[in-house]
């Protein structure tokens, strides 16, 4: 069979295995002097042939080779260099991997040459405005491994494909994944360590979240049913993606990449997963320099891009697709929630924010710190189970246990806990951003005050879908809220807000106001304000002008009466939700009572409907 083999030059301009019209062209970058290339059959112990790649195929540092006179349709690659093999850095496939986290792999891995073919019809990206977006960010294993998910596939890619239906129920129209492309997800330790909070005796805790180095083009084998079967899991991939478009979702990637990550190897890399995946967006977490470089892309000129903060990156624009990522938003929304003075200011100007150039994303939980449930329930974190003394994690959570820590059945606690997740929950869902929710805090999902779970692929992480009955309640307001939002164009515009009347119609697009209408009062010691928006500067889907409305903030621990400016001739005032059930619309007063720590929303409406 080697006989029939040939290797010639490659094409260097193209890294990885490629399809060329003879065979496959493979190209990888390494300063070495010589390495070799070598090519298993499926399964087997040693290759069956090996090419010595030495200056003759090499241009600056990339090896290149074209092989034919082979099938390659069920052939494995790695390269040898020096006494060890490595894996292309370009793979798409890395096999025997299919098992999560069970035991500290030693062995030479390898990826697949050649990739089945999808059928991807007619799907194309669906470039939802960022003022339309709803995020769902959830762990693809995570999100269907606990029993209680009640899917076929748990923690799999086919089992987020089953959760479509609650997905759309509960009105997203994004999710956001978590990393899932191949990581080593097993962590050793080395003397390299022995200095750091983690300590070699912790050999083999495992990496549940994968913000590590890895195999960028290659999905994770693990979170696919498929690779069970000895199938090609990235199909499973493409099913899911296909799927979710289908249902009007975007998909979002994130992935992170080590400051010493090379530009091509990151615009390469995202270029391949929305090329090949028709991915929607990336979160990348990398240098200043790549962000840059990513973001001048015009292949990706129309992708949604999420970082930290884009650093100027965002310039003038035919397309809005950059947008900011940080926590500003959630620690100025937490503090508030929990009743902090001296907030009103900055709340004021995070609620109201939306860029010309980039989007804001809001969230007041995430991955990295407590849930939404946890928020309310602990005042300080329980990593203890982290194995590192409880000093991993954030320790200002700017949270409120609501005077008792962790599991507690006292009604009087369970009901203000609830009422305070309505509260962060019509904060991130009311404001001007893009919101962002993290999967299960829609139901109250707990993690027994574990703020930093990254190791944890166990119940502690794992959504518990039982909680979606328990806190039904919790639930049908996201949704509510989720649905609130779509409905009224003036909460979700697609450019600022102006304060200020520029269509002459009597009234600012948006408007403050406190115990006296059209007065803001944000001293110190406030906890409590209004915020009217004039839909008259806003279309809705039926082609008609908005609706006023009314937000009522009292994070308080004492009610106020909030005043509610003249409406138009043949308008009122409706009270149409509120985190508590204590509300009182006071005609005569033009004012609303809204109770202790709670938030109203009041709609303009014709007199007598």
């Amino acid at each position: 069979m080697n006989k029939q083999i040939g290797a010639v030059i490659g094409n260097p301009m193209i890294l990885g295995a490629n399809k060329t019209e003879e065979g496959y062209n493979f190209a990888v970058v390494s300063r070495q002097e010589k390495i070799a290339l070598n090519l298993y059959k499926k399964g087997a112990q040693t290759p069956f042939y090996s090419v010595e790649l030495d200056e003759t195929y090499k241009f600056g540092d990339i090896f290149a080779v074209k092989i034919f006179g082979v099938d390659f349709s069920d052939l494995e690659y790695n390269y040898g260099m020096g006494e060890k093999t490595r894996l292309d850095p370009y793979a798409r496939q890395v096999c025997d991997v299919q098992e999560f986290g069970h035991t500290v792999r030693e062995k030479d891995y390898r990826s697949r040459v050649c990739m089945d073919f999808f059928d991807w019809g007619n799907d194309h990206p669906l470039n939802t405005r960022y003022s339309d977006t709803v995020l769902y960010k959830l762990h693809v294993r995570g999100f269907t491994k606990h029993a209680s998910s009640k899917v076929k596939n748990k923690g799999t890619y086919a089992g987020v494909i089953e959760k479509i239906p609650y997905l759309k129920e509960l009105g997203i129209t994004a999710v956001e994944l978590m990393p899932v492309f191949e990581f080593e997800e097993v962590q050793k330790w080395t003397e390299n360590d022995k200095n750091s909070l983690y300590h070699p005796q912790y050999n083999g805790k495992v990496n549940y979240w994968g913000y590590c180095k890895g195999m960028y083009f290659a999905p994770k084998a693990a979170y696919s049913s498929k690779s069970r079967q000895n199938g090609d899991y990235t199909v499973e991939f493409k099913e899911m993606v296909k799927a979710l478009h289908q249902a009007g979702i975007e998909v979002i990637v994130e992935m992170y990449f080590p400051y010493d990550a090379g530009i091509n190897l990151i615009r390469d890399c995202v270029r391949y997963w929305v090329v090949e995946y028709h991915i929607d967006g990336i979160h990348l977490n990398c240098s200043d320099a790549v962000l840059e470089a990513v973001a001048n892309d015009p292949l990706l000129s129309r992708v949604k891009m999420f970082t930290t903060y884009w650093n100027g990156a965002a310039g003038k624009r035919s397309h809005k697709n950059l947008a900011n990522y940080n926590q500003g938003f959630m620690d100025c929304a937490r503090k508030l929630l929990k009743g902090d003075e001296n907030q009103l200011n900055e709340f004021v100007s995070r609620v109201k924010m939306n860029e010309s150039n980039t989007a804001v994303i809001n969230y007041i939980a995430n991955n990295n710190g407590f849930t939404l449930m946890d928020l309310v329930s602990y005042d300080r974190k329980h990593n203890e189970i982290n194995g590192e003394n409880n000093r991993d994690g954030e320790d200002f959570n700017n949270s409120w246990n609501c005077g008792v820590e962790g599991k507690c059945r006292k009604k009087k606690i369970v009901e203000l806990r609830k009422q305070q997740i309505k509260n962060a929950l019509m904060m991130v869902l009311l404001s001007q951003g893009t919101p962002l929710l993290y999967a299960g805090d829609e139901f109250g999902n707990s993690q027994s005050g574990n703020n930093n779970p990254y190791c944890q692929d166990n119940e502690i992480s794992w959504l518990n879908w039982k909680n979606l009955e328990s806190n039904r309640e919790i639930f049908e307001f996201t949704k509510e809220l989720i649905a609130f939002r779509k409905k009224h164009g003036i909460l979700h515009m697609a450019e600022p807000l102006r304060d200020m009347d520029y269509k002459s119609c009597g009234y600012p697009d948006i408007s403050y106001h406190s115990d006296n209408a059209w007065f803001a009062s944000f001293e110190n010691y406030n906890r409590h304000f209004g915020i009217m928006y004039c839909g008259q500067y806003a279309m809705n889907d039926d082609g008609r002008e908005d609706d006023f409305i009314y937000v009522a903030y009292n994070l308080h621990w004492e009610k106020h009466k909030l005043a509610l400016p003249t409406l138009p001739d043949g308008l009122e005032w409706e009270i149409v939700m509120s985190s508590a059930a204590k509300a009182v619309l006071l005609a005569k007063d033009r004012a609303v009572e809204v109770a202790e720590r709670s938030i109203v929303v009041l709609v303009s409406r014709k007199l007598g409907e």
